[in-house]
């Protein structure tokens, strides 16, 4: 199973839980128009995947890409979320650590994780040529890529790899 998701997340004060914010949710109604994290995986597992693959090209700082703040009244801030894991049976490659802001790639109008997942998937992250690109391959690739383009924009930005590194993607 494939699960690929690009957009605003958000975390609550209390750092308990990460929201998915999808694009007509409202950041002031989190719970009312948004999902966790720990919703979508557990609906998913209820119909036994052997594999979940998710690609999650989001922050949960309440930033936008452009620096602008979700929530008109807050403070911009970067929340240190506590991160719960992830089932055994998933893999998931997120686009930055928990306190830190996904970044956008102007010339490609999508996100940095997005294109290098993209370019990743496309050959570019069989990193020792033998025609296959594991979860692990991609993520190094991923993660140089995106780590390099964010310090040209003055940020900082890790993407993550949680689960199996050696599961086989193409």
């Amino acid at each position: 199973f494939y699960l690929y998701f690009s957009g605003h997340g958000l975390a609550t004060a209390d750092k308990k839980d990460l929201y998915l914010l999808p694009y007509d949710g409202d950041p002031t109604l989190l719970e009312d128009s948004a999902l966790t994290r720990k919703e979508i995986f557990s609906t998913i597992n209820k119909y036994e995947p052997n594999n979940v693959i998710a690609f999650l090209d989001t922050c949960y700082s309440g930033s936008t890409r452009n620096d602008d703040n979700l929530l008109e009244t807050a403070r911009p801030i970067v929340i240190d979320v506590e991160d719960k894991g992830v089932p055994d049976n998933f893999s998931v490659f997120t686009a930055s650590a928990n306190n830190e802001i996904a970044s956008s790639l102007e010339g490609a109008k999508h996100g940095l994780f997005s294109y290098f997942i993209m370019k990743g998937l496309e050959g570019n992250a069989d990193l020792n040529e033998d025609n296959k690109i594991t979860t692990g391959e991609l993520h190094v690739y991923v993660q140089k890529k995106v780590t390099r383009e964010a310090m040209q924009l003055d940020r900082v930005q890790t993407p993550q790899l949680s689960g199996n590194t050696n599961k086989v993607l193409i």
